[in-house]
């Protein structure tokens, strides 16, 4: 058994590379200095550690070995940049990891329909909606079994990732990144997750993980994110290739907001999406995000919604305590 105290521990997951907010969302809540003199409570430490970060639990119970992944391989990886195989092994993990904590928290609901992206927005409108929002993607979600959270914690330092679904048996979890102060971006990413459970892009891995920023990859040389991408737009839309282009050639972010909101109801498309697409149509993003602050009544941080609809859904009792705790962590304080 480790002779190593529990902050050495932490100095090791730290030299590791786990970020200071994930060792301390880990970090048991019953641990304190007389927990030190146990050797039981120092072996339940690193076993409550190791699962919660996605970590083989016997790299954690010697002295200086180093950590080892649980998951490490079982991951796809979309655009990447600069990460290294250690940093996509612990991302992986965590998110496998957290996953299976948020679906043994989640009722199922029974095998999954067949999914399409038409049919999700018939889905949706028949509620009936306006058009379909990130509340009614929250909603679907959830009532189809798939818990979807916003992370607050990140595994490593950097915080490049988008998005990541994850597969724990024929159940599936959304764990979003990347944030926004406005609805319509937040709603392309979850309906781009939802595209790669609907068209089994998870068979054979337990990972996806998306480092892309909100630029739709429809001619990108990576068919799953293309069709991923289709699937969100005809989800969001019922197209999957729209376009929105000025008619005069020209426009600004007030004009664009205005045309937006007004012909919202007659396109059936989120006004945001309309300004998402002009921006990806003309490659114009300034004055698309621009155009946000005019559509939408005040800006807040989107992570606060999801999250907020996830405690409302979580079975927590479902959970060890330890985990509970986790998860908490996880989903950061003020969630509504």
């Amino acid at each position: 058994m480790t002779t190593e105290n529990a902050e050495r521990l932490r100095l090791r997951l730290k030299g590791f590379g786990f970020s200071s907010s994930a060792i301390e969302a880990a970090w048991p809540r019953w641990w304190s200095e007389e927990a030190e003199g146990s050797i039981s409570a120092r072996a339940d430490l690193r076993f409550s550690l190791a699962r919660n970060l996605g970590l083989d639990p016997r790299s954690l119970l010697a002295d200086n070995q180093e950590p080892s992944f649980v998951w490490r391989g079982q991951a796809r990886f979309k655009h990447l940049s600069t990460e290294d195989e250690l940093e996509r092994d612990a991302i992986a993990s965590f998110g496998r990891a957290l996953g299976a904590m948020l679906v043994q928290a989640t009722p199922e609901q029974g095998p999954l329909p067949e999914m399409s992206g038409s049919g999700l927005r018939e889905l949706i409108l028949r509620q009936p909606a306006p058009y379909v929002r990130l509340s009614d993607l929250l909603s679907l979600s959830w009532s189809l079994g798939i818990p979807v959270i916003h992370l607050t914690v990140f595994p490593w330092p950097q915080k490049r990732m988008a998005a990541m679904t994850v597969r724990i048996g024929d159940r599936y979890a959304v764990l979003l990144a990347k944030d926004s102060m406005y609805p319509a971006p937040i709603a392309f990413y979850l309906a781009h997750e939802l595209g790669h459970v609907a068209l089994s892009h998870l068979t054979g891995d337990v990972v996806v993980v998306d480092f892309e920023d909100v630029t739709p990859s429809l001619a990108g040389d990576d068919p799953e994110e293309g069709a991923a991408d289709r699937f969100a737009l005809e989800v969001l839309t019922g197209e999957p290739q729209p376009r929105v282009v000025p008619a005069t050639g020209h426009s600004i972010a007030s004009e664009l907001a205005r045309v937006a909101v007004s012909s919202a109801a007659d396109l059936r498309i989120e006004p945001g999406t309309i300004a998402l697409l002009y921006g990806y149509s003309t490659k114009r993003w300034k004055t698309a995000n621009a155009a946000m602050k005019n559509i939408y009544t005040s800006a807040k941080p989107v992570w606060s919604e999801v999250n907020g609809v996830a405690r409302q859904q979580l079975a927590f009792e479902q959970l060890p305590g330890d985990s509970v705790d986790y998860v908490e962590a996880v989903l950061g304080p003020g969630a509504l």
